[in-house]
């Protein structure tokens, strides 16, 4: 018996946010719970509490919470699936375009893309460019900064934390409301 279609997961976005997150796409079971970062190993949540991103610990049932500190949360394909690998060339496309319609619209000071395979899916006229390392990047898209990210999924459990802390780290001076210590 085929599985139930998802529906896709809500953006939480809106005008004058500082950061907005891109996530690859959702997997099953953000799809099945209705949030977004739900797998059980997946360090999202606690990477932005970690890099003073936001004042309390949070889980994925806080998602619609981040516009409060000027965080949002969006994916280049909105189709959930059990891992990318399952995601097609027309996926890839489809997501661009509507993507770039979303930063167009509301402007974010920084781009998160959490996941390096993300950037040549935004940027595929810059030359290829192997070993790109994650923080802030030379290009821009409609004057939002680009700061690249490993992806924070439980499948990229090799990455470890520290590096994957001081990359999310670099997106402090954005951080709003005083974020910038923590007793």
């Amino acid at each position: 018996m085929p599985m139930p279609k998802q529906s896709p997961l809500p953006d939480h976005l809106r005008t004058g946010l500082s950061i907005v997150f891109v996530g690859i796409n959702p997997g099953t079971r953000s799809a099945q719970l209705g949030h977004h970062y739900a797998g059980p190993s997946n360090r999202f949540w606690k990477l932005i509490y970690d890099a003073n991103l936001v004042p309390e610990p949070l889980s994925y049932r806080d998602d619609g919470r981040l516009p409060e500190w000027g965080l949002g949360l969006t994916n280049l394909v909105s189709r959930s699936t059990a891992s990318m690998d399952s995601l097609t060339p027309r996926d890839y496309a489809a997501g661009r375009l509507t993507l770039l319609q979303k930063i167009r619209r509301y402007r974010p000071q920084v781009v998160a893309l959490l996941g390096i395979t993300l950037y040549p899916t935004l940027f595929p006229l810059e030359p290829k460019q192997t070993g790109r390392k994650p923080g802030l990047q030379p290009a821009t898209l409609y004057d939002s900064k680009i700061v690249l990210l490993p992806n924070p999924s439980g499948r990229n459990a090799s990455y470890p934390y520290h590096a994957m802390l001081e990359a999310f780290r670099t997106l402090t001076p954005w951080a709003q409301n005083g974020l910038t210590s923590r007793s």
